[in-house]
């Protein structure tokens, strides 16, 4: 990995030269390149390579990572769920439905993949304020045991004060117990990380014998990132997602770590679109201004009417593709540590 020298200019970052993280080659050829349409926190063009050996995608250069709390600001969406849910929101008939159906969900995992544990003991890496924590503890067949990691002091501060114990710092970094965990899930994070190769590794190290790691990522083999691959595609998330997975990037990336791949399923999420219509604005100057408008991401789970009218549309939207095509841009992945 080679260092490049930062530039002058105030808002740009330090960033590193990376070969692939798979195979170590530095054979790639460009996908695509962009800015940083959400946060603005820099000046610079980010480049979407592709491995021409093994076909992984990854940023580079990419920011250092010296420069995660640049990258990830106070106001980053992620750390304040919990906080955009008022009384007011909490007692909506669509708040009580869509958590209904979560529930629902996570009762569902733990039962199919580990009906033999009556207490789970889940480590959630990226667990900002604590919201998906406070998720998995909505099972109605398992007691669980809620844990969690964040680079963000003031979102472990709130996932504590949700009642989980949280670890300040990189999950790299942090010194956790060997074989201690039935559940390690990652939603979205895989994607943000400087060695996704490291990252499953120590996830299969804290992980018990049969025990799974969950992770949710964007898939960049979906037919809505070939369309608007020009940088337009919202999972790019310029300069946040330093990696992109498809399918046959996921196989890899199980195989190389020694984690059986139990499924692979893509999910239906209207997110992913409000995101890209946020950057196809973005990143005209004739509709950039009408981008925080039409597509506002920042309080975008909150419960009101344009949040309900859009996360619908744009569910639907992807549901329909999912039953064309088989797959969307919400990846979900479940692997199991062997026993």
């Amino acid at each position: 990995m080679r260092e490049l020298a930062p530039s002058k200019t105030k808002n740009r970052l330090k960033m590193v030269e990376v070969a692939c993280n798979f195979c170590g080659s530095q054979s790639r050829q460009l996908v695509t390149s962009g800015m940083d349409y959400e946060y603005e926190v820099s000046d610079d063009t980010f480049q979407m390579m592709k491995c021409r050996d093994c076909g992984l995608v990854y940023m580079n250069p990419r920011p250092d990572v010296s420069e995660l709390p640049v990258l990830y600001p106070p106001h980053y969406a992620p750390y304040n769920v919990e906080s955009d849910f008022d009384a007011c929101s909490r007692d909506s008939f669509y708040y009580k439905y869509v958590y209904w159906l979560i529930a629902t969900g996570i009762t569902y995992f733990f039962d199919r993949f580990l009906p033999d544990r009556k207490t789970i003991s889940a480590l959630d890496i990226g667990c900002a304020d604590g919201h998906s924590l406070n998720c998995m503890k909505m099972s109605r067949t398992k007691k669980v045991e809620t844990f969690g990691v964040d680079i963000s002091e003031k979102a472990v501060a709130r996932a504590r004060e949700n009642g989980h114990t949280a670890y300040v710092g990189r999950f790299e970094e942090i010194d956790l117990p060997h074989a201690s965990f039935d559940v390690v899930y990652a939603g979205h994070v895989l994607e943000h990380v400087c060695d996704p190769v490291a990252f499953a590794a120590k996830a299969y190290d804290v992980l018990k014998p049969g025990g799974m790691f969950l992770l949710f990522t964007p898939n960049v083999g979906s037919i809505d990132a070939k369309i608007f691959r020009d940088r337009r595609w919202g999972p790019y998330c310029f300069p946040r997602h330093w990696y992109l997975f498809d399918r046959k990037s996921m196989k890899l990336l199980a195989e190389k770590v020694g984690f059986e791949l139990v499924q692979i399923q893509d999910f239906p999420t209207g997110s992913t679109w409000l995101y890209t219509m946020h950057s196809i604005c973005k990143s005209s100057p004739k509709l950039k201004h009408l981008a925080d408008k039409l597509f506002p991401l920042s309080g975008s789970m909150k419960v009101n009417a344009y949040n309900i009218f859009s996360n619908v549309v744009f569910t639907m939207l992807d549901l329909t593709i999912l039953t064309l095509t088989g797959q969307t841009s919400n990846m979900g992945v479940a692997l199991r540590k062997p026993l």
